[in-house]
Protein backbone atom coordinates (compact mmCIF):
# COMPACT_ATOMS: atom_id res chain seq x y z
CA UNK A 1 0.00 0.00 0.00
CA UNK A 2 1.83 3.46 -0.96
CA UNK A 3 4.09 1.99 -2.15
CA UNK A 4 5.94 5.07 -3.46
CA UNK A 5 5.54 7.48 -0.13
CA UNK A 6 8.96 8.50 1.29
CA UNK A 7 9.90 10.43 3.66
CA UNK A 8 9.56 14.37 2.88
CA UNK A 9 11.24 17.30 2.60
CA UNK A 10 10.03 20.15 5.08
CA UNK A 11 11.09 22.85 3.50
CA UNK A 12 7.71 22.34 1.54
CA UNK A 13 5.98 19.83 3.80
CA UNK A 14 2.59 20.11 2.56
CA UNK A 15 3.22 20.23 -1.17
CA UNK A 16 4.98 17.31 -0.98
CA UNK A 17 2.77 15.63 1.07
CA UNK A 18 0.23 16.49 -1.92
CA UNK A 19 2.12 15.25 -4.34
CA UNK A 20 3.03 12.20 -3.11
CA UNK A 21 -0.41 11.07 -2.12
CA UNK A 22 -1.74 12.26 -5.56
CA UNK A 23 0.89 10.02 -6.94
CA UNK A 24 -0.22 7.39 -4.92
CA UNK A 25 -3.58 7.34 -5.62
CA UNK A 26 -3.10 7.21 -9.59
CA UNK A 27 -0.81 4.84 -9.12
CA UNK A 28 -3.94 2.72 -7.61
CA UNK A 29 -1.67 1.87 -4.69
CA UNK A 30 -4.45 1.78 -2.32
CA UNK A 31 -7.65 -0.24 -2.18
CA UNK A 32 -10.68 0.99 -2.94
CA UNK A 33 -12.62 -0.25 -0.32
CA UNK A 34 -9.36 0.74 2.30
CA UNK A 35 -9.40 3.58 4.34
CA UNK A 36 -6.09 5.32 6.34
CA UNK A 37 -5.65 8.02 8.79
CA UNK A 38 -3.61 10.94 9.44
CA UNK A 39 -2.07 8.80 12.05
CA UNK A 40 -0.95 6.16 9.34
CA UNK A 41 -0.18 8.34 6.76
CA UNK A 42 2.09 10.96 9.05
CA UNK A 43 4.37 7.11 10.21
CA UNK A 44 4.36 6.49 6.79
CA UNK A 45 5.86 9.94 5.62
CA UNK A 46 7.55 10.69 9.13
CA UNK A 47 5.82 14.30 8.97
CA UNK A 48 3.32 15.52 12.14
CA UNK A 49 -0.18 15.54 11.31
CA UNK A 50 -1.22 18.70 10.78
CA UNK A 51 0.64 19.28 7.10
CA UNK A 52 -0.85 15.75 6.43
CA UNK A 53 -4.41 16.73 7.07
CA UNK A 54 -3.97 19.97 5.50
CA UNK A 55 -2.67 18.28 2.23
CA UNK A 56 -5.33 15.49 2.38
CA UNK A 57 -8.28 17.92 2.85
CA UNK A 58 -6.70 19.48 -0.39
CA UNK A 59 -7.46 16.09 -2.21
CA UNK A 60 -11.36 15.94 -0.38
CA UNK A 61 -11.81 19.07 -2.07
CA UNK A 62 -10.73 18.34 -5.45
CA UNK A 63 -12.56 14.89 -5.05
CA UNK A 64 -10.13 12.80 -5.76
CA UNK A 65 -10.42 11.08 -1.95
CA UNK A 66 -13.04 11.03 0.65
CA UNK A 67 -13.31 11.68 4.38
CA UNK A 68 -15.81 9.48 6.93
CA UNK A 69 -15.17 10.08 10.97
CA UNK A 70 -13.64 7.94 12.76
CA UNK A 71 -12.23 5.83 9.46
CA UNK A 72 -10.36 7.94 7.77
CA UNK A 73 -9.36 8.74 3.77
CA UNK A 74 -10.14 6.49 1.20
CA UNK A 75 -9.79 7.34 -3.05
CA UNK A 76 -12.53 8.53 -4.50
CA UNK A 77 -15.08 6.55 -6.87
CA UNK A 78 -17.57 7.49 -9.21
CA UNK A 79 -20.86 6.15 -10.73
CA UNK A 80 -21.35 5.97 -14.70
CA UNK A 81 -23.84 8.71 -13.73
CA UNK A 82 -20.79 10.91 -12.38
CA UNK A 83 -18.63 9.71 -15.30
CA UNK A 84 -21.07 11.19 -17.84
CA UNK A 85 -20.46 14.69 -16.11
CA UNK A 86 -16.81 14.87 -15.89
CA UNK A 87 -16.78 13.90 -19.52
CA UNK A 88 -19.38 16.72 -20.17
CA UNK A 89 -17.57 18.70 -18.68
CA UNK A 90 -14.62 18.08 -19.84
CA UNK A 91 -16.10 18.24 -23.55
CA UNK A 92 -17.61 21.74 -22.80
CA UNK A 93 -14.46 23.22 -21.93
CA UNK A 94 -12.31 21.75 -24.79
CA UNK A 95 -15.06 22.31 -27.93
CA UNK A 96 -14.83 25.93 -26.58
CA UNK A 97 -11.48 26.47 -26.91
CA UNK A 98 -11.45 25.43 -30.53
CA UNK A 99 -12.04 28.53 -32.72
CA UNK A 100 -9.61 30.46 -30.63
CA UNK A 101 -6.93 27.52 -31.12
CA UNK A 102 -7.05 27.59 -34.97
CA UNK A 103 -6.47 31.25 -35.40
CA UNK A 104 -3.36 30.69 -33.81
CA UNK A 105 -2.01 26.83 -34.47
CA UNK A 106 1.30 27.15 -36.01
CA UNK A 107 3.73 23.99 -36.97
CA UNK A 108 6.06 24.47 -34.05
CA UNK A 109 2.47 24.01 -31.59
CA UNK A 110 1.98 20.52 -33.94
CA UNK A 111 5.60 20.04 -33.24
CA UNK A 112 5.27 19.98 -29.58
CA UNK A 113 1.96 18.08 -29.79
CA UNK A 114 3.66 15.55 -31.80
CA UNK A 115 6.62 15.55 -29.18
CA UNK A 116 4.24 14.55 -26.48
CA UNK A 117 2.58 11.75 -28.29
CA UNK A 118 5.85 10.01 -28.97
CA UNK A 119 6.33 10.10 -25.25
CA UNK A 120 3.04 8.59 -24.79
CA UNK A 121 4.20 5.61 -27.23
CA UNK A 122 7.06 5.30 -24.92
CA UNK A 123 4.77 4.69 -21.80
CA UNK A 124 2.83 2.74 -23.37
CA UNK A 125 6.07 0.25 -24.31
CA UNK A 126 6.94 0.31 -20.99
CA UNK A 127 3.18 0.04 -19.43
CA UNK A 128 3.66 2.77 -17.68
CA UNK A 129 -0.31 3.77 -17.19
CA UNK A 130 0.96 6.82 -14.81
CA UNK A 131 2.68 8.60 -16.94
CA UNK A 132 1.06 7.53 -20.13
CA UNK A 133 -1.81 9.41 -18.00
CA UNK A 134 0.29 12.24 -17.81
CA UNK A 135 0.97 13.25 -20.65
CA UNK A 136 -2.79 12.90 -21.67
CA UNK A 137 -3.10 15.75 -19.72
CA UNK A 138 -0.33 17.15 -21.18
CA UNK A 139 -1.99 17.13 -24.71
CA UNK A 140 -5.14 18.09 -24.05
CA UNK A 141 -3.85 21.30 -21.57
CA UNK A 142 -1.36 21.94 -23.75
CA UNK A 143 -4.12 23.28 -26.24
CA UNK A 144 -5.81 25.48 -23.60
CA UNK A 145 -2.12 27.04 -23.10
CA UNK A 146 -1.36 28.15 -26.50
CA UNK A 147 -4.28 30.45 -26.19
CA UNK A 148 -3.96 30.90 -22.90
CA UNK A 149 -6.92 30.29 -21.58
CA UNK A 150 -6.13 30.20 -17.98
CA UNK A 151 -9.39 30.23 -16.08
CA UNK A 152 -10.03 27.36 -18.19
CA UNK A 153 -7.43 25.77 -17.48
CA UNK A 154 -7.95 25.56 -13.64
CA UNK A 155 -11.18 24.68 -14.18
CA UNK A 156 -10.08 21.79 -16.57
CA UNK A 157 -7.26 20.38 -14.16
CA UNK A 158 -9.39 19.70 -12.06
CA UNK A 159 -11.77 17.53 -14.41
CA UNK A 160 -8.58 15.74 -16.27
CA UNK A 161 -7.54 14.72 -12.50
CA UNK A 162 -10.46 13.00 -11.97
CA UNK A 163 -10.27 11.73 -15.47
CA UNK A 164 -6.64 10.27 -14.69
CA UNK A 165 -8.33 8.70 -11.36
CA UNK A 166 -10.65 7.01 -13.13
CA UNK A 167 -8.78 6.43 -16.29
CA UNK A 168 -5.83 4.46 -15.20
CA UNK A 169 -7.52 1.48 -14.53
CA UNK A 170 -9.53 1.31 -17.64
CA UNK A 171 -6.45 2.24 -19.58
CA UNK A 172 -5.41 -1.26 -17.56
CA UNK A 173 -8.76 -2.94 -18.60
CA UNK A 174 -9.60 -2.15 -21.78
CA UNK A 175 -5.88 -1.86 -23.55
CA UNK A 176 -6.86 1.73 -24.05
CA UNK A 177 -3.41 3.51 -24.33
CA UNK A 178 -2.98 2.53 -28.33
CA UNK A 179 -6.52 3.19 -29.21
CA UNK A 180 -5.68 6.84 -27.29
CA UNK A 181 -2.38 7.17 -29.35
CA UNK A 182 -4.01 7.07 -32.43
CA UNK A 183 -7.12 9.27 -31.60
CA UNK A 184 -4.57 11.70 -30.54
CA UNK A 185 -3.14 11.63 -34.31
CA UNK A 186 -6.43 12.22 -35.52
CA UNK A 187 -6.62 15.12 -33.80
CA UNK A 188 -3.18 16.24 -34.34
CA UNK A 189 -4.21 16.06 -38.11
CA UNK A 190 -7.30 18.15 -38.05
CA UNK A 191 -5.61 21.26 -36.07
CA UNK A 192 -2.51 20.65 -38.74
CA UNK A 193 -5.48 21.66 -41.61
CA UNK A 194 -6.98 24.02 -39.01
CA UNK A 195 -10.46 22.28 -40.14
CA UNK A 196 -12.67 23.25 -37.12
CA UNK A 197 -15.29 20.74 -37.64
CA UNK A 198 -12.98 17.86 -38.49
CA UNK A 199 -11.16 19.05 -34.43
CA UNK A 200 -14.82 19.51 -33.20
CA UNK A 201 -15.58 16.15 -34.35
CA UNK A 202 -12.22 13.85 -33.20
CA UNK A 203 -12.25 15.57 -30.14
CA UNK A 204 -15.61 14.62 -29.31
CA UNK A 205 -15.18 11.05 -30.03
CA UNK A 206 -12.15 10.48 -28.49
CA UNK A 207 -13.70 11.81 -25.06
CA UNK A 208 -16.72 9.69 -25.75
CA UNK A 209 -14.63 7.03 -26.45
CA UNK A 210 -12.42 7.14 -23.33
CA UNK A 211 -15.94 7.33 -21.21
CA UNK A 212 -17.26 4.27 -22.16
CA UNK A 213 -13.78 2.79 -21.53
CA UNK A 214 -13.39 4.12 -18.19
CA UNK A 215 -17.22 3.19 -17.16
CA UNK A 216 -18.26 -0.17 -14.55
CA UNK A 217 -19.52 -2.73 -17.11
Amino acid sequence: MYDSLKKVNRNSIKQEIYDQVKRSLFNNELPLDQFITEVELSNLLDVSRTPVREAINELVLEQLMIFKPRKGYKVNTFTNHEIDQIFLLRESLEIACVPFIVQIIDEDHIHDLKAIIEKQIKAAQNDDYYTFMLLDKSFHTYLMEIIQFELFLKSYNVQHDLSILIGTQGLKSQGRMIEVIDEHNEIIKALSYKNEEAIVNTMKSHLEKSMTAFKVK
